[in-house]
């Protein structure tokens, strides 16, 4: 007797290969990650997929099927948030806290005027991942493999 029945699960190479053909290419990097927001915009706090394919590196959410929250906000619908930005269009990456991220995102600090998180700090609190743009906008990012999106934005 099966008391609990598990949906069929999605095989996650499949998923990975439809995701580089829609994307024009083969998925390279990918990690968990948690968009936060953009300099100047609002909060989004929106867990999904960071990915690159090709020079690109794309954010993409997914919808929670989430009984309580079904129960509790049956008004809102979902919408997708995709996001994608080039490894050219990079001006700066560097290591912010998600205190000073919050700020930035909230407009009340320009991006440039971010300071960079001491090595110490970032075993005592949550670290960011800050990419900014050469058109002024930055973005902010918590990663599942902070270190390897790094190194990737930085090579060029």
């Amino acid at each position: 007797m099966q008391l609990l029945r598990r949906a069929k699960e999605a095989d996650p190479g499949e998923f990975w290969r439809q995701t580089g053909e829609k994307r024009g290419g083969e998925v390279g990097f990918r990690s968990f990650a948690t968009f936060l927001g953009a300099s100047g915009d609002k909060s989004l706090m929106l867990p999904g997929l960071l990915y690159s394919v090709g020079d690109a590196f794309w954010f993409e959410d997914f919808e929670r099927d989430n009984w309580l929250s079904r129960i509790l906000s049956s008004r809102q619908s979902y919408t997708k948030t995709e996001l994608s930005f080039r490894r050219a269009d990079v001006d700066f990456t560097r290591i912010v806290s998600r205190r000073s991220a919050s700020r930035c995102i909230a407009g009340a600090v320009p991006p440039k005027d971010l300071r960079p998180m001491a090595a110490v700090a970032r075993l005592l609190s949550a670290s960011v991942t800050q990419v900014g743009l050469k058109d002024g906008t930055s973005l902010f990012f918590e990663t599942m493999l902070q270190a390897e999106f790094l190194a990737l934005l930085k090579s060029a």
